[in-house]
Protein backbone atom coordinates (compact mmCIF):
# COMPACT_ATOMS: atom_id res chain seq x y z
CA UNK A 1 0.00 0.00 0.00
CA UNK A 2 1.33 3.41 -0.92
CA UNK A 3 1.98 5.58 2.10
CA UNK A 4 -0.03 8.79 2.19
CA UNK A 5 1.68 12.09 2.94
CA UNK A 6 -0.39 14.08 5.44
CA UNK A 7 -0.04 17.67 6.60
CA UNK A 8 -1.50 17.78 10.12
CA UNK A 9 -2.50 20.71 12.30
CA UNK A 10 -2.30 19.71 15.98
CA UNK A 11 -1.83 22.90 17.99
CA UNK A 12 -1.40 21.22 21.40
CA UNK A 13 0.42 17.89 21.56
CA UNK A 14 2.24 16.02 24.32
CA UNK A 15 3.08 12.41 25.16
CA UNK A 16 2.29 13.06 28.83
CA UNK A 17 -0.87 15.17 29.02
CA UNK A 18 -4.54 14.43 28.60
CA UNK A 19 -7.37 16.28 26.85
CA UNK A 20 -6.45 17.93 23.52
CA UNK A 21 -2.78 17.08 23.97
CA UNK A 22 -3.59 13.36 24.09
CA UNK A 23 -6.01 13.58 21.15
CA UNK A 24 -3.18 14.88 18.96
CA UNK A 25 -0.57 12.53 20.41
CA UNK A 26 -2.74 9.43 19.94
CA UNK A 27 -3.55 10.50 16.39
CA UNK A 28 0.15 10.92 15.56
CA UNK A 29 1.25 7.64 17.12
CA UNK A 30 -1.42 5.59 15.36
CA UNK A 31 -1.69 7.29 11.98
CA UNK A 32 2.09 7.36 11.45
CA UNK A 33 2.05 3.57 11.05
CA UNK A 34 0.60 3.83 7.52
CA UNK A 35 1.20 7.49 6.69
CA UNK A 36 4.03 10.02 6.60
CA UNK A 37 3.04 12.93 8.82
CA UNK A 38 4.25 16.51 8.98
CA UNK A 39 2.75 17.96 12.16
CA UNK A 40 2.45 21.70 12.74
CA UNK A 41 2.09 22.44 16.45
CA UNK A 42 2.25 25.39 18.82
CA UNK A 43 2.67 24.06 22.36
CA UNK A 44 3.32 20.99 24.46
CA UNK A 45 3.31 22.71 27.84
CA UNK A 46 1.08 25.31 29.47
CA UNK A 47 1.07 28.21 27.03
CA UNK A 48 1.43 29.13 23.39
CA UNK A 49 5.01 28.73 22.22
CA UNK A 50 6.05 26.53 25.15
CA UNK A 51 7.35 23.43 23.38
CA UNK A 52 10.13 22.22 25.69
CA UNK A 53 8.38 18.96 26.61
CA UNK A 54 7.96 17.93 23.00
CA UNK A 55 11.44 19.04 21.97
CA UNK A 56 13.07 17.18 24.88
CA UNK A 57 11.04 14.07 24.16
CA UNK A 58 12.11 14.09 20.51
CA UNK A 59 15.77 14.32 21.51
CA UNK A 60 15.44 10.98 23.31
CA UNK A 61 12.80 9.22 21.20
CA UNK A 62 12.64 8.81 17.46
CA UNK A 63 9.10 8.71 16.10
CA UNK A 64 9.20 7.05 12.71
CA UNK A 65 7.46 8.72 9.77
CA UNK A 66 6.75 11.95 11.66
CA UNK A 67 8.24 15.43 11.36
CA UNK A 68 7.19 17.94 14.01
CA UNK A 69 7.27 21.61 13.03
CA UNK A 70 7.00 23.99 15.98
CA UNK A 71 5.57 27.43 15.21
CA UNK A 72 6.63 30.00 17.80
CA UNK A 73 4.36 33.02 18.39
CA UNK A 74 5.59 36.27 16.92
CA UNK A 75 5.81 39.47 18.92
CA UNK A 76 2.18 40.45 18.33
CA UNK A 77 0.82 37.03 19.32
CA UNK A 78 3.01 37.01 22.45
CA UNK A 79 1.85 40.50 23.41
CA UNK A 80 -1.83 39.61 22.94
CA UNK A 81 -1.38 36.41 24.95
CA UNK A 82 0.41 38.11 27.86
CA UNK A 83 -2.79 38.90 29.88
CA UNK A 84 -3.91 35.28 29.43
CA UNK A 85 -0.54 33.87 30.57
CA UNK A 86 -0.79 35.95 33.75
CA UNK A 87 -4.48 35.13 34.44
CA UNK A 88 -5.52 38.75 34.02
CA UNK A 89 -7.80 38.42 31.00
CA UNK A 90 -7.90 34.89 29.61
CA UNK A 91 -10.00 35.78 26.55
CA UNK A 92 -7.07 37.63 24.97
CA UNK A 93 -5.79 34.16 24.06
CA UNK A 94 -8.25 33.98 21.18
CA UNK A 95 -6.84 37.15 19.60
CA UNK A 96 -3.31 35.81 20.04
CA UNK A 97 -4.36 32.47 18.64
CA UNK A 98 -5.80 34.05 15.50
CA UNK A 99 -2.42 35.68 14.88
CA UNK A 100 -0.65 32.36 15.53
CA UNK A 101 -2.92 30.61 13.02
CA UNK A 102 -1.89 33.10 10.34
CA UNK A 103 1.73 32.27 11.14
CA UNK A 104 0.96 28.55 10.89
CA UNK A 105 -0.68 29.14 7.50
CA UNK A 106 2.49 30.79 6.19
CA UNK A 107 4.55 27.87 7.49
CA UNK A 108 2.19 25.43 5.78
CA UNK A 109 2.46 27.29 2.48
CA UNK A 110 6.25 27.13 2.70
CA UNK A 111 6.08 23.40 3.40
CA UNK A 112 3.91 22.90 0.30
CA UNK A 113 6.61 24.52 -1.79
CA UNK A 114 9.13 21.97 -0.51
CA UNK A 115 7.02 18.80 -0.30
CA UNK A 116 4.05 17.09 -1.88
CA UNK A 117 1.13 16.30 0.42
CA UNK A 118 -1.91 14.15 -0.35
CA UNK A 119 -4.29 15.79 2.10
CA UNK A 120 -4.57 18.01 5.17
CA UNK A 121 -6.14 17.02 8.47
CA UNK A 122 -6.91 19.74 11.00
CA UNK A 123 -6.90 17.63 14.19
CA UNK A 124 -6.74 20.34 16.84
CA UNK A 125 -7.74 22.50 18.50
CA UNK A 126 -11.09 20.76 18.84
CA UNK A 127 -13.13 23.95 19.27
CA UNK A 128 -14.76 25.43 16.18
CA UNK A 129 -13.99 29.07 17.09
CA UNK A 130 -10.61 29.14 15.40
CA UNK A 131 -10.78 27.27 12.08
CA UNK A 132 -7.37 28.54 11.04
CA UNK A 133 -6.47 28.98 7.36
CA UNK A 134 -5.19 25.64 6.09
CA UNK A 135 -8.49 25.06 4.29
CA UNK A 136 -7.31 27.70 1.78
CA UNK A 137 -4.43 25.54 0.52
CA UNK A 138 -6.44 23.65 -2.11
CA UNK A 139 -5.74 20.09 -0.95
CA UNK A 140 -8.34 17.51 0.14
CA UNK A 141 -9.25 18.74 3.62
CA UNK A 142 -10.47 16.94 6.75
CA UNK A 143 -11.50 18.90 9.83
CA UNK A 144 -12.19 17.39 13.17
CA UNK A 145 -13.59 15.97 15.27
CA UNK A 146 -14.86 19.47 16.06
CA UNK A 147 -16.75 20.48 19.20
CA UNK A 148 -17.67 23.50 21.29
CA UNK A 149 -21.03 24.33 19.73
CA UNK A 150 -23.03 23.13 22.75
CA UNK A 151 -24.29 25.47 25.47
CA UNK A 152 -24.38 24.88 29.23
CA UNK A 153 -27.93 23.96 30.38
CA UNK A 154 -29.11 27.00 32.34
CA UNK A 155 -30.69 24.91 35.11
CA UNK A 156 -27.36 23.23 35.93
CA UNK A 157 -25.83 26.62 36.77
CA UNK A 158 -28.10 27.17 39.80
CA UNK A 159 -25.63 26.34 42.58
CA UNK A 160 -22.47 27.39 40.80
CA UNK A 161 -20.30 30.05 42.45
CA UNK A 162 -21.17 33.50 41.11
CA UNK A 163 -18.03 33.71 38.97
CA UNK A 164 -18.85 30.32 37.44
CA UNK A 165 -22.40 31.44 36.64
CA UNK A 166 -21.15 34.62 34.99
CA UNK A 167 -18.57 32.74 32.90
CA UNK A 168 -21.05 30.07 31.82
CA UNK A 169 -23.78 32.58 30.99
CA UNK A 170 -21.33 34.74 29.03
CA UNK A 171 -20.09 31.66 27.17
CA UNK A 172 -23.64 30.63 26.25
CA UNK A 173 -24.46 34.06 24.83
CA UNK A 174 -21.11 34.49 23.06
CA UNK A 175 -21.23 30.95 21.73
CA UNK A 176 -24.66 31.43 20.19
CA UNK A 177 -23.61 34.69 18.52
CA UNK A 178 -20.29 33.30 17.26
CA UNK A 179 -21.81 30.13 15.91
CA UNK A 180 -24.24 32.10 13.75
CA UNK A 181 -22.04 35.00 12.64
CA UNK A 182 -18.41 33.92 12.09
CA UNK A 183 -17.63 34.54 8.42
CA UNK A 184 -14.35 32.61 8.45
CA UNK A 185 -16.10 29.62 10.03
CA UNK A 186 -18.60 29.63 7.16
CA UNK A 187 -15.78 29.80 4.59
CA UNK A 188 -13.81 27.05 6.33
CA UNK A 189 -16.84 24.75 6.44
CA UNK A 190 -17.55 25.38 2.77
CA UNK A 191 -13.96 24.39 1.89
CA UNK A 192 -13.94 21.32 4.15
CA UNK A 193 -14.30 18.06 2.24
CA UNK A 194 -15.00 15.92 5.30
CA UNK A 195 -16.16 17.39 8.61
CA UNK A 196 -16.17 15.26 11.74
CA UNK A 197 -18.11 16.41 14.80
CA UNK A 198 -17.32 15.23 18.33
CA UNK A 199 -20.94 14.87 19.46
CA UNK A 200 -24.37 14.49 17.89
CA UNK A 201 -25.35 17.88 19.34
CA UNK A 202 -22.51 19.53 17.43
CA UNK A 203 -23.49 17.50 14.38
CA UNK A 204 -27.09 18.80 14.54
CA UNK A 205 -25.97 22.41 14.99
CA UNK A 206 -23.59 22.45 12.04
CA UNK A 207 -26.26 20.84 9.90
CA UNK A 208 -29.00 23.19 11.11
CA UNK A 209 -27.02 26.44 10.89
CA UNK A 210 -24.70 25.77 7.94
CA UNK A 211 -26.38 22.81 6.23
CA UNK A 212 -23.04 21.00 6.61
CA UNK A 213 -23.19 17.22 6.95
CA UNK A 214 -20.63 15.54 9.15
CA UNK A 215 -19.49 12.25 10.61
CA UNK A 216 -20.17 12.06 14.35
CA UNK A 217 -16.99 10.72 15.94
CA UNK A 218 -15.59 11.19 19.47
CA UNK A 219 -12.36 13.17 19.46
CA UNK A 220 -10.49 10.58 21.52
CA UNK A 221 -10.79 6.91 22.40
CA UNK A 222 -9.09 4.07 24.25
CA UNK A 223 -5.38 3.41 24.13
CA UNK A 224 -3.77 0.32 25.57
CA UNK A 225 -5.39 -2.81 26.92
CA UNK A 226 -8.94 -3.40 28.13
CA UNK A 227 -9.33 -5.35 31.37
CA UNK A 228 -11.66 -5.91 34.32
CA UNK A 229 -10.58 -6.69 37.90
CA UNK A 230 -13.16 -9.30 38.95
CA UNK A 231 -11.96 -9.34 42.57
CA UNK A 232 -13.82 -6.13 43.44
CA UNK A 233 -17.17 -7.91 43.03
CA UNK A 234 -16.41 -10.60 45.63
CA UNK A 235 -18.41 -9.61 48.75
CA UNK A 236 -17.45 -5.92 48.70
CA UNK A 237 -17.92 -4.07 51.98
CA UNK A 238 -18.43 -0.85 50.02
CA UNK A 239 -19.16 0.11 46.43
CA UNK A 240 -16.60 2.56 45.16
CA UNK A 241 -17.58 5.64 43.17
CA UNK A 242 -14.81 7.49 41.37
CA UNK A 243 -14.73 11.12 40.29
CA UNK A 244 -11.69 12.39 38.40
CA UNK A 245 -11.09 15.90 37.09
CA UNK A 246 -10.47 19.51 37.99
CA UNK A 247 -12.54 20.78 40.92
CA UNK A 248 -14.05 23.82 39.23
CA UNK A 249 -17.46 25.15 38.26
CA UNK A 250 -17.52 23.31 34.92
CA UNK A 251 -16.98 19.86 36.47
CA UNK A 252 -19.72 20.65 39.01
CA UNK A 253 -18.74 17.99 41.56
CA UNK A 254 -20.95 19.86 44.04
CA UNK A 255 -23.98 18.47 42.20
CA UNK A 256 -22.84 14.94 43.04
CA UNK A 257 -22.32 15.92 46.69
CA UNK A 258 -25.87 17.31 46.83
CA UNK A 259 -27.18 14.07 45.34
CA UNK A 260 -25.25 11.99 47.89
CA UNK A 261 -27.06 13.76 50.73
CA UNK A 262 -30.28 12.31 49.30
CA UNK A 263 -29.00 8.76 48.78
CA UNK A 264 -30.65 6.55 51.42
CA UNK A 265 -28.02 3.79 51.31
CA UNK A 266 -24.92 5.93 51.33
CA UNK A 267 -23.43 3.79 54.13
CA UNK A 268 -22.74 1.28 51.31
CA UNK A 269 -20.63 3.81 49.40
CA UNK A 270 -17.08 5.06 49.28
CA UNK A 271 -16.20 7.99 47.00
CA UNK A 272 -12.72 8.65 45.59
CA UNK A 273 -12.27 12.21 44.33
CA UNK A 274 -9.13 12.68 42.25
CA UNK A 275 -8.17 16.19 41.25
CA UNK A 276 -7.65 19.67 42.58
CA UNK A 277 -8.90 23.11 41.76
CA UNK A 278 -10.34 26.38 43.06
CA UNK A 279 -13.46 24.77 44.57
CA UNK A 280 -11.76 22.03 46.58
CA UNK A 281 -12.02 23.84 49.92
CA UNK A 282 -15.65 24.77 49.33
CA UNK A 283 -16.56 21.20 48.37
CA UNK A 284 -14.78 19.70 51.36
CA UNK A 285 -16.58 22.15 53.66
CA UNK A 286 -19.94 21.17 52.14
CA UNK A 287 -19.14 17.45 52.57
CA UNK A 288 -18.20 17.99 56.22
CA UNK A 289 -21.34 20.02 57.00
CA UNK A 290 -23.62 17.40 55.45
CA UNK A 291 -22.13 14.29 56.98
CA UNK A 292 -20.39 13.07 53.84
CA UNK A 293 -16.78 13.44 54.90
CA UNK A 294 -16.54 9.88 56.20
CA UNK A 295 -17.54 8.51 52.80
CA UNK A 296 -14.87 10.32 50.85
CA UNK A 297 -11.17 10.25 50.10
CA UNK A 298 -9.84 13.48 48.60
CA UNK A 299 -6.73 12.40 46.70
CA UNK A 300 -5.85 15.75 45.20
CA UNK A 301 -3.78 15.84 42.03
CA UNK A 302 -2.20 12.47 41.27
CA UNK A 303 0.17 11.37 38.51
CA UNK A 304 -1.98 10.12 35.65
CA UNK A 305 -0.91 6.47 35.94
CA UNK A 306 -1.58 6.44 39.68
CA UNK A 307 -4.97 8.10 39.18
CA UNK A 308 -6.25 5.67 36.57
CA UNK A 309 -5.08 2.69 38.63
CA UNK A 310 -7.83 3.58 41.10
CA UNK A 311 -10.28 2.43 38.44
CA UNK A 312 -9.28 -1.16 39.27
CA UNK A 313 -11.25 -0.93 42.52
CA UNK A 314 -14.01 1.39 41.24
CA UNK A 315 -17.55 0.12 40.64
CA UNK A 316 -18.88 3.35 39.12
CA UNK A 317 -17.44 6.46 37.48
CA UNK A 318 -19.48 9.66 37.80
CA UNK A 319 -19.43 12.76 35.56
CA UNK A 320 -21.53 15.80 36.53
CA UNK A 321 -19.94 18.31 34.15
CA UNK A 322 -22.15 21.07 32.81
CA UNK A 323 -20.30 21.07 29.48
CA UNK A 324 -17.91 18.58 27.86
CA UNK A 325 -16.92 17.03 24.59
CA UNK A 326 -15.97 13.47 25.34
CA UNK A 327 -13.91 13.60 28.55
CA UNK A 328 -10.78 11.48 28.58
CA UNK A 329 -11.92 9.88 31.83
CA UNK A 330 -14.73 8.03 29.98
CA UNK A 331 -12.18 6.12 27.91
CA UNK A 332 -9.98 5.45 30.91
CA UNK A 333 -12.97 4.15 32.88
CA UNK A 334 -14.10 2.00 29.95
CA UNK A 335 -10.67 0.43 29.56
CA UNK A 336 -10.94 -0.80 33.17
CA UNK A 337 -14.53 -2.00 32.76
CA UNK A 338 -15.97 0.78 34.92
CA UNK A 339 -19.44 2.02 33.86
CA UNK A 340 -20.18 5.75 33.89
CA UNK A 341 -23.12 7.60 35.43
CA UNK A 342 -23.69 11.00 33.82
CA UNK A 343 -26.26 13.56 32.87
CA UNK A 344 -27.63 12.81 29.41
CA UNK A 345 -25.88 15.45 27.31
CA UNK A 346 -22.61 16.30 25.55
CA UNK A 347 -20.46 13.38 24.43
CA UNK A 348 -21.84 11.19 27.20
CA UNK A 349 -25.17 11.11 25.35
CA UNK A 350 -23.51 9.46 22.35
CA UNK A 351 -20.93 7.23 24.03
CA UNK A 352 -22.89 5.75 26.93
CA UNK A 353 -25.64 3.19 26.43
CA UNK A 354 -27.62 0.96 28.77
CA UNK A 355 -24.89 -1.67 28.64
CA UNK A 356 -22.01 0.53 29.76
CA UNK A 357 -23.55 3.36 31.76
CA UNK A 358 -26.50 5.27 33.08
CA UNK A 359 -27.65 8.52 31.48
CA UNK A 360 -29.70 10.75 33.78
CA UNK A 361 -32.12 13.04 31.89
CA UNK A 362 -31.69 16.76 32.54
CA UNK A 363 -34.93 17.94 34.13
CA UNK A 364 -36.41 21.40 33.84
CA UNK A 365 -35.35 22.35 37.37
CA UNK A 366 -32.00 21.84 39.10
CA UNK A 367 -33.50 20.14 42.16
CA UNK A 368 -35.12 17.50 39.94
CA UNK A 369 -31.73 16.83 38.32
CA UNK A 370 -30.17 16.25 41.74
CA UNK A 371 -33.05 13.97 42.77
CA UNK A 372 -32.69 11.92 39.58
CA UNK A 373 -28.96 11.51 40.19
CA UNK A 374 -29.62 10.32 43.75
CA UNK A 375 -32.30 7.86 42.59
CA UNK A 376 -29.95 6.38 40.00
CA UNK A 377 -27.30 5.73 42.68
CA UNK A 378 -29.87 4.33 45.13
CA UNK A 379 -31.24 2.02 42.45
CA UNK A 380 -27.78 0.55 41.89
CA UNK A 381 -27.28 0.03 45.61
CA UNK A 382 -30.66 -1.71 45.86
CA UNK A 383 -29.69 -4.01 42.97
CA UNK A 384 -25.89 -4.45 43.40
CA UNK A 385 -25.73 -7.23 40.80
CA UNK A 386 -26.15 -4.40 38.28
CA UNK A 387 -22.61 -3.19 39.02
CA UNK A 388 -21.17 -6.40 37.61
CA UNK A 389 -23.63 -6.51 34.68
CA UNK A 390 -22.68 -2.96 33.71
CA UNK A 391 -18.97 -3.72 34.10
CA UNK A 392 -19.23 -6.66 31.71
CA UNK A 393 -21.24 -4.54 29.27
CA UNK A 394 -18.62 -1.79 29.51
CA UNK A 395 -15.88 -4.21 28.46
CA UNK A 396 -17.89 -5.18 25.39
CA UNK A 397 -18.64 -1.56 24.45
CA UNK A 398 -15.02 -0.57 24.99
CA UNK A 399 -13.92 -2.72 22.06
CA UNK A 400 -15.74 -0.34 19.69
CA UNK A 401 -13.83 2.68 20.97
CA UNK A 402 -10.16 1.80 20.59
CA UNK A 403 -7.52 3.76 18.71
CA UNK A 404 -6.85 0.65 16.64
CA UNK A 405 -10.43 0.85 15.32
CA UNK A 406 -10.09 4.61 14.80
CA UNK A 407 -6.90 4.07 12.83
CA UNK A 408 -8.68 1.67 10.45
CA UNK A 409 -11.57 4.09 10.01
CA UNK A 410 -9.39 7.11 9.20
CA UNK A 411 -7.17 5.18 6.79
CA UNK A 412 -10.26 3.97 4.95
CA UNK A 413 -11.64 7.52 4.88
CA UNK A 414 -8.38 8.89 3.48
CA UNK A 415 -8.36 6.19 0.80
CA UNK A 416 -11.89 7.10 -0.24
CA UNK A 417 -10.99 10.78 -0.42
CA UNK A 418 -7.88 10.26 -2.51
CA UNK A 419 -9.56 7.78 -4.81
CA UNK A 420 -12.19 10.38 -5.69
CA UNK A 421 -10.24 13.56 -5.05
CA UNK A 422 -11.36 15.09 -8.32
CA UNK A 423 -15.05 14.69 -7.44
CA UNK A 424 -17.51 16.53 -5.23
CA UNK A 425 -17.80 15.44 -1.62
CA UNK A 426 -20.76 14.80 0.64
CA UNK A 427 -21.39 12.76 3.78
CA UNK A 428 -24.23 10.26 3.66
CA UNK A 429 -26.20 8.94 6.62
CA UNK A 430 -23.94 5.93 7.07
CA UNK A 431 -21.02 8.25 7.78
CA UNK A 432 -19.25 7.50 4.52
CA UNK A 433 -18.30 9.85 1.70
CA UNK A 434 -20.00 10.02 -1.69
CA UNK A 435 -18.91 11.68 -4.91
Amino acid sequence: MKRRKLLVMAYAVSPYRGSEYSVAWNYVMHMSKDNDLTVIYGMSDNHMGETNTMENYLKEHRIANVEFVAVKPNRLASLLNWPNRHDILVYTFYYAFAVWQRQAYKVARALLEEKKFDLIHFVGPIGYREPGYLWKLGLPYVWGPVGGANNVPWQLMKHMPLTGKIKSAFRNIANTIQLHTMRRLRKALKSTDVLMTATSENQRKFKGIYNKDSICLPENCITGSISLDEAKFENPSKYNIMVIGRLDANKSVGTLLEALTKVSRRDMLHVDIVGDGPLRGRLQHYASRHGLEGLMTWHGQLPRQQAVQLFNSAHLHVITSVSEGNPTTIWEAMSYGVPTLSFDHCGMHDTLCGRCGIRVPIAKHYEKCVDALARAIDDLLEHPARFRQLAEGTIQCAKRYTWDEREKFLNSLYDDMLMYKSGKWSINESGRTDT
